[in-house]
C-alpha cells in the first residue's frame, strides 16, 4: 500500500510538472501579400507523450516490486481451512438407544452423559456373572476349609499311627518275651516231671523188690509181719508217688499249650504291627490327600479369578451402555435419535473441544521455502470482516497424496507433474473471535518467511498434543466432571 500510494503521489506531480506551458499571445495577422511563416513545430508533443511513458513506467516499477518482494518473502494459499479434533463417540456395545440426551451445538462437561442404550441385556448379564462369582467364591470356601483342615488333622494322624505302631510293636516284644518265658517255664517243668516220674517208678521197684522179698521172708519167718507190711505199704506209697509224678507230668505236658497261645499271640502281636504299620504308610500318603485338596484350591482360585473377569467383563459392558464425554466440548452431529440400533462402533454423536481449534493450510511444495514453525501468520475467513493473526505450530513431514484413498500409480510411465501440497499447522491468536471459530472454515493464509521460534512451536505442539490425549484415559463416569 505504501508502494502505491508513493506511486500516486509521484503521478501526481509528474502530471503538475509535466502539463504543458500556455502559449503567448498571438501576434497581428501579417499583412496582405507578406510572405507565410514556417508550420509551428511537434517537438512539445513528443516531449509529453515520452514522459507520459516514463511515468506510467515508474508507476509500474513502483507497484510491481514491492509485490513481487511481498510474494517472494510471504507464502499464500487459499487450500486452509479451521479443523479440530472431531471425536465420534460410537457405541461400544451393540443395542437399542433409548436416550439422547443432548443437541447440536450443546455444550458439554466431561463426563456428562450424552447417550444411553439399552441397559437391561446386560444387568442380566451382569447378575447371572455375579452368581456364578458367588457360588465359585463359595466352593473356594468350602474347599479351603477342608484342606485347612486336612493340613492340620494330617500331622496329628501320622503321629497318632506312629503312636500306634510303637505300641504294636511293643506288643510284639512283650509277646515274644511271654512266649519265651512260658517255653522255658514249662520245658523246665515237663522234664522235673519226667524226672519224678522217672524218680517214683524207681523207687515203686525198689519198694515192690522189698515187699516181695519181705513177703518171701515173712513166709519163710525170717522177719517179722510188721517188716513185711511196712514194706508193703512202702510198695503203695511209691506207686502213689508214681501216679503223683505221673501226674504232674501230665499237667507239665499240658502247659505246652500255653507255648501254642503264647505264640499264637506273638502271631496276633506281630499282625497287629504289620496293619499299624500300613495304616503309618496309608496316613503317610495323606499328604498326597492335601496336596491334591490344595491343587483343587488353587483351581478354584483361579475359577474364581475368571469369574470376577467375567463379572468385571459384563459391568464394563454395562457401562458402555452409557456415552459420556470424554472432555468438555460441543456437540456438532447427531447421528442416532432414540429407538435406533446402535451398530458395534456405529457413531452416535460427534464433538470436539473448543480449546483444541487451530488452522491448517496446505502449501505447494514450491511455496515451503523460508516457512518455519514460529512463524507469523495472517489468516483471513470469510466469516470475519478483520482477518487473525496466528503463527506457525509445525510444518507436516508427508505430503497429503500419500493418504489418498487411491495412490498414483505412475508404473506405466505416464506421468504428468503436479506441484504437491504439504500440511501446515497455524494457531490462531485468541481474541474475542475465538468462539466464532467453527471446524470446517475456509480461510485464506498468508506466512511470513524468517527464522521463526522453534522453542515457541516445541511448546504450543506440546500444549495440542497433552490438550488432545484427553480423553484417552478410563471410562468417565457421570459427575466426576473435567475441564482443561
Amino acid at each position: 500500500m505504501r508502494g502505491a500510494s508513493s506511486c500516486i503521489h509521484f503521478v501526481s506531480r509528474l502530471d503538475t510538472n509535466m502539463s504543458p506551458p500556455v502559449p503567448p499571445a498571438s501576434p497581428d495577422p501579417p499583412a496582405a501579400g507578406a510572405t507565410s511563416a514556417a508550420p509551428p513545430a511537434t517537438r512539445p508533443r513528443v516531449t509529453w507523450t515520452a514522459a507520459l511513458v516514463v511515468a506510467a513506467a515508474l508507476v509500474a516499477a513502483l507497484g510491481v516490486v514491492p509485490y513481487v518482494h511481498y510474494r517472494l518473502t510471504h507464502s499464500l494459499t487459499d487450500d486452509a481451512f479451521v479443523e479440530s479434533h472431531l471425536t465420534h463417540l460410537g457405541a461400544q456395545t451393540p443395542g437399542l438407544i433409548t436416550r439422547v440426551l443432548v443437541e447440536e451445538r450443546d455444550a458439554v462437561k466431561a463426563g456428562q452423559l450424552l447417550a444411553e442404550i439399552d441397559p437391561e441385556p446386560h444387568r442380566r448379564a451382569v447378575d447371572l456373572a455375579a452368581a456364578k462369582r458367588a457360588k465359585a467364591e463359595g466352593e473356594l470356601t468350602l474347599e479351603r476349609s477342608t484342606w485347612e483342615r486336612l493340613e492340620k488333622e494330617h500331622p496329628r494322624r501320622v503321629a497318632a499311627a506312629k503312636a500306634d505302631l510303637a505300641f504294636a510293636e511293643a506288643g510284639v516284644s512283650q509277646a515274644k518275651t511271654e512266649l519265651e518265658v512260658v517255653r522255658v517255664d514249662v520245658d523246665k517243668a515237663v522234664r522235673e516231671a519226667e524226672a519224678a516220674v522217672a524218680s517214683a517208678k524207681a523207687s515203686l521197684v525198689k519198694a515192690d523188690e522189698d515187699a516181695t522179698r519181705y513177703e518171701r521172708l515173712f513166709k519163710e519167718a525170717s522177719v517179722p509181719k510188721v517188716k513185711w507190711e511196712d514194706a508193703v505199704k512202702a510198695r503203695a506209697a511209691a506207686d502213689a508217688d508214681v501216679q503223683t509224678a505221673e501226674a504232674k507230668l501230665d499237667r507239665a505236658t499240658s502247659n505246652r499249650r500255653k507255648v501254642a497261645i503264647a505264640e499264637q499271640a506273638v502271631a496276633v502281636a506281630s499282625s497287629r504291627r504289620d496293619k499299624a504299620a500300613e495304616e503309618l504308610r496309608l496316613t503317610e500318603l495323606g499328604r498326597l490327600t492335601v496336596e491334591e485338596a490344595g491343587l483343587k484350591v488353587k483351581v478354584l482360585e483361579r475359577e474364581v479369578d475368571q469369574a470376577k473377569r467375567n463379572e468385571a467383563s459384563v459391568r464394563t459392558q454395562l457401562e458402555y451402555c452409557r456415552v459420556v464425554a470424554p472432555f468438555d466440548g460441543i456437540v456438532v452431529k447427531r447421528y442416532r435419535n432414540p429407538g435406533d440400533h446402535a451398530p458395534l462402533g456405529s457413531p452416535v454423536l460427534s464433538l470436539y473441544d473448543p480449546d483444541l481449534v487451530y488452522v491448517t493450510a496446505y502449501l505447494e511444495e514450491d511455496r515451503l521455502a523460508g516457512v518455519s514453525p514460529g512463524n507469523a501468520a495472517v489468516l483471513k475467513l470469510d466469516a470475519f470482516r478483520q482477518p487473525l493473526a496466528g503463527r506457525v505450530v509445525w510444518v507436516g513431514q508427508a505430503t497429503g497424496a500419500n493418504f489418498a484413498l487411491v495412490p498414483r500409480d505412475v508404473s506405466s510411465g505416464e506421468f504428468t507433474k503436479v506441484p504437491q501440497r504439504v500440511p501446515v499447522r497455524i494457531l490462531p491468536d485468541r481474541d474475542e473471535r475465538w468462539g466464532d471459530l467453527r471446524p470446517g472454515l475456509s480461510v485464506s493464509v498468508v506466512i511470513d518467511h524468517g527464522a521463526g521460534d522453534r522453542e515457541w512451536a516445541a511448546t504450543q505442539a506440546e500444549r495440542l498434543r497433552a490438550r488432545g490425549e484427553r480423553g484417552q484415559g478410563p471410562l468417565p463416569t457421570a459427575g466426576t466432571g473435567g475441564g482443561p
